[in-house]
């Protein structure tokens, strides 16, 4: 019980810090079209688990970028987790990029990513070592 407990508080305080960050966030876009703020939906094609996400994309170098995410599931759960997502490519109005990140074996191990953001659509795919799939969608976020 007293995990449970502080798993929740741990979760709240976190959702209360990435709220604030994500009020004042003020990137300055660049041409990639990926700096911003993205909201949507995450979605578990192994186990039809879904929820809401939240994401802040920074430049980090000349074609990496930080995305510092957070996810909800149900109305109790959320998630913080952050990717270095490296472009791979671009033309046409279409940017792909790829990246990875260890979440810990609870959540299902090495998670890879593989998406593209045509305007203000982002698209990815993932993929987990634990056999977890499925689709992250966001749409950018104005001030």
């Amino acid at each position: 019980m007293l995990a449970a407990v502080l798993a929740l508080a741990t979760s709240s305080c976190g959702t209360l810090a990435y709220d604030r960050a994500w009020q004042h966030f003020d990137a300055v876009a660049d041409a990639s079209g990926l700096v911003g703020r993205w909201k949507g939906e995450w979605e578990s094609e192994w186990n039809g688990h879904s929820g809401g996400l939240r994401c802040m994309l920074t430049r980090e170098d000349e074609d990496v970028y930080l995305a510092r995410f957070h996810s909800t599931y149900g109305w109790l759960l959320s998630y913080r987790h952050e990717i270095l997502f490296h472009v791979v490519g671009q033309d046409e109005g279409v940017l792909r990029f790829e990246g990875s990140e260890d979440l810990g074996e609870l959540i299902g191990g090495v998670y890879r990513y593989r998406g593209s953001v045509v305007g203000d659509r982002f698209e990815a795919r993932f993929e987990a070592e634990n056999g977890d799939h499925g689709t992250f969608r966001m749409r950018r976020v104005e001030r």
